[in-house]
């Protein structure tokens, strides 16, 4: 039922009446002094939602006179995963009200304690999980669905989910340093904040059409209504913000910021928030250069990815020696030798990567270097990762399930780390995919990339499926004289649009790249000639593989029984902080 704007908006409101309910049941005793003021937070959102449901989106609104025949969900969304994506979007978006609530009521009361830290990490760390999966199944429509061969072309309504995943994250990482330091109890107030407003900002892109998307189904008049709700969002929070923030005092516990796993922290979350920063400008850049200049200025992907480099570069050195460094002081227990060790790890692991990968076909040079250095370094990294788990359960004599119960936190934030990681080495493929265009008769063949791709000789075949008329061009795929399977790109044509085609695409391959084929046009008289687009996608399977891994590494941190300052991570045989 989630479906359009009715169906979405009523489905967040439900989500977030739902996780409203459970943070009022599930509070402990440290957070009975706030609980008013959280959930009178609550109740303010729930109410303007419910007022927005039943004047602009109501979906209990009669249709009449009854349709014989619905118009159905947009064709393009026709697809098993916007079955999935829409729910954990909005799951993801609507968790965030409870640390937002949660920051409210610390401004309101005065202080913070350890049970607000609790509860704020474990909300933000379930919206960190579902974001992540659903703008991963966003990516994986785009592949699959749109025949341009991507997953990511930072599209306004794309970037409106990134930008609440990037506060959530940088959001988690401070609450790690108030944790054991006592100090930035303030910015993770900032940052809960603004990830629940950029969460209704991405919406309002979404809904109010002020930016064009290849994601936007469902425009409405309810744009304004949500600006409006922005400005007070805005308004409100920064006035209880400027009044109250003072009373939110650090610790008495002594900084560190030197050289220490605190200033990592600190770093990684500088790099999360002027990359959201920096994601917003160019979001909002068509918007206001129309207002100043009267001509909208587009921004392309070229801008978002002049930057995402730099910021992958502080990510892998973040990850690799933030993990080896300690709270509260620079040392580095085993650091030298994981350091180094890491370094001869990372070559041979590099060779397999352009080996298997075939990096060295790139043409330009430039993206030649990226992929060499950023495999190396990336590799590097894991390594880096490794020594330190190696290390830590070698204290403990390898008893492994006193290690889980005493640091889950650490390790699934190793996972979660490994992941992105393994992520990057994904997205360096994009600097190397490969891209043909053939027009074949019935019959006849083309060969790339060492690959061979027969038109068979029955042309295009009209298959009747479900809902649809698949006008397909059956493919036979072979290498090496070995057949390996028959691809069967599609144009559709819907019934409720008769006159639109749409792509359906076929995909095969293997771990190092995918073959992507597409059918761009055929001969409509007797459908023995066709147009084909092929594309060779290195290393995509990667991205896939390493979302999986940081969903898994988010649900193991929060299995973790939160302790405080107590927690204890082993070092030397001491514990120290679980993360």
């Amino acid at each position: 039922f989630w479906s359009s704007l009715e169906g979405s908006h009523l489905t967040w409101l439900m989500l977030v009446t739902v996780f409203g309910t459970i943070a009022a049941w599930s509070h402990s005793k440290d957070n009975e002094h706030v609980m008013p003021y959280v959930l009178a937070a609550i109740q303010v959102v729930v109410c303007w939602m419910f007022y927005l449901a039943w004047s602009h989106s109501d979906p209990f609104v009669a249709n009449l006179p009854a349709p014989a025949n619905g118009r159905g969900m947009n064709e393009l969304l026709q697809n098993p995963y916007m079955a999935i994506h829409p729910p954990l979007l909005f799951t993801g978006y609507a968790s965030l009200v409870v640390p937002f609530a949660y920051s409210i009521a610390a401004l309101c009361y005065g202080d913070i304690t350890e049970g607000w830290l609790k509860t704020v990490r474990r909300w933000t760390l379930i919206s960190f999980v579902f974001l992540t999966a659903a703008i991963t199944l966003g990516g994986r429509w785009a592949y699959v669905e749109l025949g341009w061969a991507g997953y990511w072309a930072w599209d306004p309504v794309e970037n409106s989910s990134f930008m609440p995943w990037l506060m959530a994250t940088a959001l988690l990482h401070s609450l790690l340093v108030q944790d054991k330091t006592g100090h930035l109890k303030r910015l993770s107030i900032i940052l809960a904040i603004a990830g629940f407003f950029m969460t209704f900002f991405g919406t309002f892109l979404t809904r109010s059409g002020v930016v064009s998307s290849v994601h936007s189904f469902a425009e409405s008049p309810i744009g304004p209504n949500y600006l409006a709700y922005l400005a007070a969002l805005m308004l409100i929070s920064i006035t209880i913000y400027g009044i109250r923030a003072p009373s939110i005092l650090p610790s008495e516990s002594e900084k560190s910021w030197g050289v220490s796993r605190e200033s990592a922290l600190i770093v990684t979350q500088f790099l999360l928030i002027s990359f959201a920063a920096i994601v917003l400008i160019g979001t909002l850049f068509p918007i206001v250069s129309e207002w100043l200049t009267k001509q909208r200025i587009t921004v392309q992907a070229p801008y978002f990815n002049m930057f995402a480099p730099w910021v992958g570069l502080g990510v892998i050195f973040g990850v690799a020696i933030g993990n080896l460094l300690r709270y509260g002081s620079n040392a580095m227990p085993n650091g030298k030798k994981i350091v180094f060790s890491s370094i001869v790890f990372a070559i041979p692991c590099t060779i397999i990567l352009v080996y298997f990968g075939d990096v060295m076909s790139t043409v330009k040079m430039k993206n030649l270097i990226a992929q060499l250095v950023g495999l190396y370094l990336t590799t590097w990294a894991i390594g880096c990762l490794i020594g330190d788990l190696y290390y830590r359960l070698d204290t403990l004599k390898w008893n492994f399930k006193l290690f889980i119960t005493r640091s889950a936190g650490y390790f699934g934030g190793w996972i979660a780390h490994l992941g992105i990681l393994i992520a990057i080495i994904g997205f360096l493929g994009n600097y190397r995919g490969m891209e043909h265009r053939e027009t074949v008769k019935a019959g006849q063949s083309f060969e790339y990339y060492g690959y061979k791709f027969e038109f068979k000789d029955s042309g295009i075949e009209a298959r009747t499926k479900l809902n649809a008329t698949a006008y397909t061009a059956p493919v036979n795929l072979s290498r090496d004289g070995t057949f390996i399977m028959e691809m069967d790109p599609a144009q559709a044509v819907y019934p409720t649009k008769p006159d639109q085609t749409f792509n359906e695409i076929a995909i095969t391959g293997n771990i190092w790249h995918d073959v992507y084929l597409v059918l761009v046009d055929f001969d409509k008289t007797d459908g023995k000639r066709a147009t084909f687009q092929l594309n060779i996608n290195p290393t995509v399977r990667f991205v896939w593989f390493a979302i999986v891994i940081i969903c898994i590494g988010g649900l193991i941190a929060l299995t973790d029984k939160y302790r405080g300052n107590k927690s204890r991570d082993v070092i030397g045989g001491e514990w120290e902080t679980s993360k």
